[in-house]
């Protein structure tokens, strides 16, 4: 008897009930994954070609499109549980390819104290998250967007700016003052040392972009408004000579022990692309798992894989987008080949158990929880063969 095969749950639905054929979401999608059926007067959602972005849920002006992340519900309830902790009435939202490190995003905006709330893209949080977050009483929202031809899903940051303006202007009327919302930008680049860099050409074979060059002097040049920050040729230089605000070398390092130190074992420490996993605002996979993200899989280093299982991680898990999915130029593909690399070594002195690459996509909610599930119950047979071959 044949059983029949459950469909995987999806984070982004269209309501055919509530769906009102305006079009405005497919006019706005950066991926062509929502197109017009005409012939039966539906609005059409292809899946595999969404990239997540909540851009078109954001914009429906009939709310026919539900997306299972950030949603205004969840936002306030992340607020009302957090804001005893920083003791703040400034909210700062901020995409995740945009921001520094905490103190960075307050020297931005000028202020010491914020609620931290870091979304994939600042384009998906619409208008009513905004206004909710002013009637629960937030005095200040500051948003923190990336460049315009810098975003990751292409109309999200000029959306988010057009949306700051317009409901600043409703604000005002309602008695907030002139900029109740305040929007600035900000893109993360690579850092260069030019009294390390042995000018070897690494970058510059690797980099999808074309930022390095070698001069004629027998250095590198960077062109930093190519660059987009994948932190690929700073995981691959051989001299330390690169690094990259908010994910710089010594600063993972540092976060490596310390986040062990609070897990329980079997202790798991996965290294994720920051846009192959939305994680729940609570943050939480539970006691045996720390995360660290990463600009992009491609910014994991040997270095830091080597220090994980030295401080005690029982595993090392590396989370990448889909070569397909990636929003670096499919560095995503180069990032699995590292990974592939520094497990053959590993296997040379029997730890190639303790690494495992898996790719993931927010499209598919648990997905990343179900690989992490898989790998762990492969480092607990691998340990009871070991045992097993230790007592014969």
């Amino acid at each position: 008897m044949s059983q029949t095969v459950a469909e995987p749950k999806v984070a982004v639905n269209i309501n055919d009930d509530h769906c009102s054929r305006c079009t405005i979401c497919s006019s706005l999608c950066p991926y062509d994954a929502i197109t017009q059926d005409r012939d039966n007067n539906r609005m059409v959602l292809d899946i595999e070609k969404c990239q997540v972005c909540g851009i078109c849920s954001s914009a429906c002006p009939a709310k026919a499109i539900d997306t299972i992340y950030y949603s205004c519900e969840s936002v306030l309830k992340y607020l009302e549980k957090v804001r005893p902790q920083y003791k703040s009435d400034n909210l700062v939202i901020m995409c995740k390819g945009s921001a520094p490190d905490f103190a960075g995003v307050g020297k931005l905006f000028g202020v010491k104290d914020f609620i931290p709330l870091s979304v994939p893209c600042v384009g998906r949080i619409p208008e009513e998250v905004l206004l909710g977050v002013l009637t629960a009483g937030i005095k200040n929202i500051n948003i923190l967007a990336c460049d315009e031809d810098y975003c990751r899903f292409q109309r999200g940051s000029p959306l988010a700016g057009r949306r700051v303006i317009a409901l600043n202007r409703l604000l005002e009327q309602l008695g907030y003052g002139e900029e109740a919302i305040t929007l600035k930008r900000n893109s993360l680049k690579v850092t260069v040392d030019k009294d390390l860099c042995i000018a070897c050409g690494t970058c510059v074979a690797y980099c999808p972009y074309h930022a390095p060059t070698l001069t004629s002097e027998g250095g590198i040049s960077f062109d930093l408004d190519a660059c987009r920050g994948c932190g690929l040729c700073v995981a691959l230089c051989p001299a330390f000579a690169l690094d990259m605000d908010n994910w710089e070398r010594d600063r993972i390092s540092d976060l490596i022990p310390q986040m062990l130190a609070e897990m329980k074992p079997p202790k798991i420490l996965v290294f994720r692309c920051q846009w192959a996993v939305y994680p729940p605002l609570n943050g939480d996979m539970g006691p045996n798992i720390g995360t660290i993200e990463l600009p992009c899989a491609g910014r994991i280093e040997a270095f830091h894989i080597l220090e994980a299982i030295q401080s005690g991680a029982d595993g090392v898990m590396v989370v990448a987008c889909s070569e397909d999915d990636c929003k670096q130029e499919k560095v995503s593909a180069k990032a699995e080949h590292v990974v592939a690399n520094i497990k053959a070594k590993l296997d040379q002195i029997g730890l190639g158990d303790k690494l495992n690459f898996a790719s993931v996509s927010p499209r598919y909610p648990g997905q990343v929880e179900e690989k992490v599930r898989e790998f762990r119950q492969s480092l607990q047979e691998a340990k009871k063969g070991a045992r097993k071959g230790e007592t014969k």
